[in-house]
């Protein structure tokens, strides 16, 4: 039977069911195919049938009660018909179980919330981070359509969802995730593989360690780096860690360190410690200040004590001067985040003889020991900063810090700003004026952050979210309870504003009205100042009717137009701006572009949904 032709008549038919029955009579294309199923209809009666069933749909012999439709459906139902008996049933090679990986995944998501992540994973541009961290949030990645999407995510161009997809999504699939990794894991493959392997291991347990090590063993540069870290807590693999130190990749003997660090063997931290004698001193340094090995440290503050001495000998050698620079820094990256009595008596005696030390070794050495003692909750210490601090500015922060943390209120104030209040106000010493600059920053560090925070696009696409800059101040009860109340009086006799916003508070009305002023002075929404200081009247017990205006009066100038987008904090008054400056924003809204006007209009159209609930609630 000639199938070739009955197919061609599928197609044929198949286009008159897109077109429309009424577009088959006298169809020229059946009507040229028409002879061979009369021809062929004489040697089999079943092209015969469809040859009449063809001539029935374009030449219809009773045109009156012609019906297409219902010719066109008796045709093809004959042809589906004859197709289906031409089809091959009986199945091909050997037969076997069909191999599948079960999981405890359903499909519960309605497609309509499916399709946002899905195209967040398939396509590229902007947002598709938050939507994807969302989507993990709420739990979306335990419906079964997106796991595939999941392990796609590895690869994907943007790296922070690669890297987000790596240590969060597939991880909280469990174990019932690493056959799916394992199928299309190659060994000899790049990032994405490395990615693969990192899920593998976290997630399979001692299960996959054959496969692991394999992989350190003959998988790419960047897969056997994966797969040495992964190996850092089996101590079997100790003895292949230690092979691995002398490999003559650099980026795999760094990684057999770094995985020998965790092992923490005595075996391990001798390699470690001997690898300070050659020419992995960098990377062996770089494993050493993750090791909490104690006799190791114990070595390292010998030796570097010892390295300082010869720093003494070779200051005049400017060569020799040279490579003991380098090798203490290796040290002190070693002895990063280390404690103990050996190592607090050396800085005890560097810092003790600051001059000596700083035209031999230089400030790398000064600024660990200053780093170490902040840290130290002793009185010694304490006192060692400040003479630190006198030898040089740039250890007041240092020594601010570790006050703050062991004085009290008072005595904190006392130390600070009581005992060089005359100082601090000899405005024509430059020298004190940069130090005075320099100590309202460090204050600055200590009570105000400015975080950037996601704020949904309520004014474009409420789904949508932007980060935007904050202002956090500490709150109120700190510092009511770790500053002494004198702090407020010399901020604002050294003008400090945005220190100002913070200490002030409603009893003191010298701090409300230095507050307002400054607004005043100001009136410009691109100012740095300008939210911090919406804070700091809020703080003051300022009325929320003379925020309001004053923020309206900042939205009235001109200037304020060529801002791009409202910050956070301004952005969050603006939406408590009352419906009663409607009038005004809506002819202060024409000076504004971009983002900007965007939110103004979006606060405009709420104002209008308040004034209508504010007639209806009148009304009743």
């Amino acid at each position: 039977m000639s199938t070739a032709l009955l197919q061609e008549l599928h197609q044929e038919l198949r286009r008159i069911y897109i077109a429309g029955s009424d577009l088959a009579l006298g169809d020229y294309r059946l009507k040229r195919m028409l002879p061979q199923f009369q021809q062929l209809g004489e040697r089999a009666p079943i092209f015969k049938r469809l040859g009449e069933g063809i001539t029935a749909l374009i030449e219809p012999s009773d045109i009156e009660n012609y019906q297409s439709a219902e010719q066109l459906q008796d045709l093809n139902l004959l042809l589906t018909s004859v197709l289906r008996t031409q089809g091959m049933t009986a199945p091909q090679g050997e037969l076997r179980s069909l191999e599948n990986h079960p999981v405890s995944l359903s499909t519960f998501l309605p497609y309509r919330k499916l399709a946002a992540v899905e195209v967040a994973l398939t396509t590229t541009g902007s947002n598709r981070y938050e939507v994807v961290v969302h989507a993990f949030e709420e739990g979306m990645f335990r419906d079964l359509r997106l796991l595939a999407l999941a392990v796609r995510a590895l690869g994907d161009p943007y790296s922070e969802i690669a890297e987000f997809a790596m240590q969060k999504i597939l991880p909280s699939y469990g174990a019932e995730v690493v056959p799916y990794l394992i199928d299309s894991f190659d060994p000899m493959g790049g990032r994405v593989e490395s990615r693969k392997l990192q899920v593998i291991g976290q997630a399979g347990g001692e299960d996959v360690l054959d496969l692991i090590s394999r992989a350190a063993e003959s998988g790419s540069e960047e897969v056997r780096v994966t797969a040495i870290r992964l190996l850092a807590t089996q101590p079997s693999y100790a003895s292949a860690l230690l092979s691995w130190t002398r490999d003559k990749k650099k980026s795999i003997r760094e990684a057999a360190y770094q995985s020998l660090a965790v092992n923490n063997s005595d075996a391990a931290v001798e390699r470690i410690y001997e690898a300070f004698t050659g020419k992995d001193i960098e990377i062996a340094a770089e494993a050493a200040a993750k090791c909490s090995s104690e006799p190791l440290t114990a070595w390292l503050v010998r030796d570097l004590g010892e390295e300082l001495k010869q720093a003494f000998v070779n200051k005049e050698d400017k060569k020799k001067a040279e490579a003991s620079q380098i090798k203490i820094n290796h040290f002190l990256t070693a002895l990063e985040g280390k404690r103990g009595d050996s190592l607090y008596e050396l800085f005890i005696e560097v810092t003790s003889q600051y001059s000596s030390y700083i035209s031999s070794v230089g400030l790398d050495l000064i600024d660990a020991a200053a780093h170490y003692l902040e840290h130290e909750n002793s009185l010694e210490a304490l006192d060692t900063l400040y003479g630190l601090e006198q030898q040089n500015t740039r250890y007041l922060s240092h020594a601010f810090r570790a006050s703050f943390r062991q004085l009290s209120p008072f005595e904190l104030y006392d130390r600070y700003v009581y005992s060089n209040r005359n100082k601090w106000k000899m405005k024509t010493n430059k020298e004190t004026q940069k130090k005075l600059k320099q100590f309202l920053s460090i204050l600055e560090q200590q009570v105000i952050a400015y975080p950037y925070q996601l704020y949904p696009n309520l004014w474009s696409s409420p789904e949508e979210t932007s980060y935007l800059r904050k202002v956090e101040l500490m709150p109120v009860e700190q510092v009511a309870q770790r500053w002494d109340s004198r702090w407020l009086d010399w901020l604002i006799e050294v003008q400090a504003i945005h220190l100002v916003c913070v200490f002030a508070r409603p009893d003191h009305a010298a701090s409300r009205t230095f507050l307002m002023e400054r607004m005043q002075d100001i009136a410009d929404l691109r100012h740095s100042s300008f939210d911090i200081l919406l804070l700091g009247l809020e703080r003051a017990g300022v009325e929320d009717s003379i925020r309001s205006e004053l923020l309206m009066n900042a939205l009235e100038q001109k200037r304020s137009g060529n801002l791009y987008a409202f910050e956070g904090h301004v952005l969050d008054n603006l939406y408590r701006l009352p419906f009663t400056y409607q009038d005004r924003l809506a002819d202060a809204i024409q000076n504004y572009r971009y983002t900007a006007r965007e939110q103004l209009q979006y606060v405009l159209n709420e104002m209008e949904k308040k004034k209508q609930e504010a007639v209806v609630a009148d009304s009743v």
